[in-house]
């Protein structure tokens, strides 16, 4: 067993429990179904009146070869060519149909490809996808484009391609390194497959390479977490995400097939987040956010050391992304204050995009108090703060009165030693970092106790 955590169980039974993970706000399961082509169309054409501003572009490749005993994602599995055929030519069409309300606003600040797994696809793929998105969309002003890749399944050629199409940011699934972990997940994947990944990639050229690691895995133990760590500091990534296990058998039926009494305990799991913590601070990462790290020179280092990190569907970032497009099955955009789910299934997200619909399975548009309450909780998630002061001058009126027993609540997290309460502000403390989540939940009018749709915050 690993030493006693230095969170105390009493704290984890209070902070610990399920809660939204807060990328969005409302939580997606709050969104409404009704929203509809209606509420797209409208989000597109008010964001088209700043047709010089950029926004991010994200596409959804659902596609892996296998499945994952741990993934939470929208995957669809297999290996027809044909299919991944059929997916792209659906998105050349779902792409043309939503520009025709977004006809001048066309300028790129960031692009990503997430999944599934994109390394499913060819290098011939990869080519036509950004060819697509090149004919339609304005480049001049990009900053940066990232991938996902696995390394299992992942080629030289595949890296190769990615560089000469531009991207310049890379995140590699890790997880665990210990073989007996990995056989409980169904998820096999060497260290050297990581590292000749990682080497080609800064061979040829990328900026920056994140690490994804999961804590609370079946099987892991203090002996499998420090050989984790230990190759990871070996490696040294310029970003780390260290992510607690989403144990939800009820949503995903797939982990019924892992056992329950092989997870680690809370008391475990709190330890790993710790150790995790002290590893990587020891060895010159910066902390980002709550659960992200970065090495000092990479920008998002240096955004956290400034106060000014944000945060999207894809993760922390150095930079501010007010909008984004979503493209694919499940996407998820914001866009003029909107925000929107494409539909989940493939085969409804088909059916839409052959009935030349929008394929939009629920959103939200935010009123007044919902983009006050967002700001806040990207606020206290990214940079572990918040002034008191500039919320009740974007309010119009005192903190007490818009957020009645908020404060006292806060107090009491005070006395527990996760945030320090002033007057003007407050910061979360060391201690309280594992917990962000919980004190942004204290903002969250949409916030119900046990709901059991989300995750555990440690």
């Amino acid at each position: 067993m690993p030493p006693r955590p230095r969170i105390a169980p009493d704290l984890l039974a209070r902070y610990g429990g399920p809660l939204p993970r807060y990328t969005s706000y409302p939580p997606v399961p709050r969104w409404r179904e009704d929203f509809g082509e209606a509420g797209v169309r409208a989000a597109l054409e008010r964001a088209d009146q700043e047709p010089e501003t950029p926004f991010d572009l994200y596409v959804h490749l659902p596609f892996c070869r296998r499945r994952c005993l741990f993934c939470a994602c929208n995957v669809v599995l297999g290996q027809k060519p044909e299919v991944v055929e059929d997916y792209l030519d659906r998105l050349e069409r779902n792409l043309e149909r939503i520009l025709q309300h977004l006809p001048r606003r066309r300028r790129l600040g960031a692009l990503h490809w997430g999944g599934g797994t994109p390394s499913h696809l060819s290098p011939v793929q990869w080519r036509r996808l950004h060819g697509l998105l090149r004919r339609h969309f304005d480049f001049a002003a990009i900053e940066e484009q990232s991938v996902e890749i696995h390394p299992t399944v992942t080629t030289p050629e595949q890296i190769r391609t990615l560089r000469d199409l531009g991207f310049d940011r890379l995140s590699l699934g890790v997880q665990d390194v210990d073989p007996g972990v990995q056989a409980l997940v169904e998820r096999h994947q060497t260290v050297e497959e990581t590292e000749a990944c990682l080497d080609l990639a800064r061979s040829l050229g990328f900026r920056s390479v994140n690490f994804d690691l999961i804590y609370g895995l079946p099987g892991q133990s203090s002996r499998t977490w420090e050989a984790t760590l230990r190759e990871t500091l070996r490696l040294r990534p310029d970003r780390i995400a260290v992510y607690a296990f989403a144990w939800v058998p009820w949503m995903h039926r797939h982990q019924r097939r892992m056992l329950e009494e092989r997870l680690p305990s809370p008391d475990d799991r709190a330890w790993f987040q710790e150790r995790a913590r002290q590893r990587f601070t020891a060895a010159g990462y910066v902390e980002v956010g709550f659960d992200h790290y970065a090495l000092p020179d990479d920008p998002l280092g240096r955004a956290a050391r400034e106060g000014c990190v944000h945060r999207n569907f894809m993760g922390f970032t150095d930079r501010p992304a007010r909008d984004w497009l979503g493209l694919g099955m499940s996407a998820i955009s914001r866009m003029a204050g909107s925000w929107w789910q494409d539909e989940p299934k493939l085969g409804r997200w088909n059916e839409a995009v052959d009935a030349g619909r929008l394929a939009a399975a629920r959103g939200w548009t935010w009123n007044e108090d919902d983009r006050l309450r967002a700001g806040i909780l990207e606020e206290i998630l990214c940079n572990l703060q918040l002034d008191l002061k500039r919320v009740e001058a974007e309010a119009g009126r005192p903190f007490d009165e818009a957020f009645p027993g908020v404060r006292q609540q806060l107090r009491s997290m005070e006395t527990d030693g996760l945030l320090i309460l002033g007057e003007d502000g407050l910061r979360i403390t060391t201690l309280g970092r594992p917990f962000a989540r919980a004190v942004a939940a204290l903002f969250d009018a949409w916030r119900e106790e046990g709901d059991g749709r989300y995750s555990r915050v440690v």
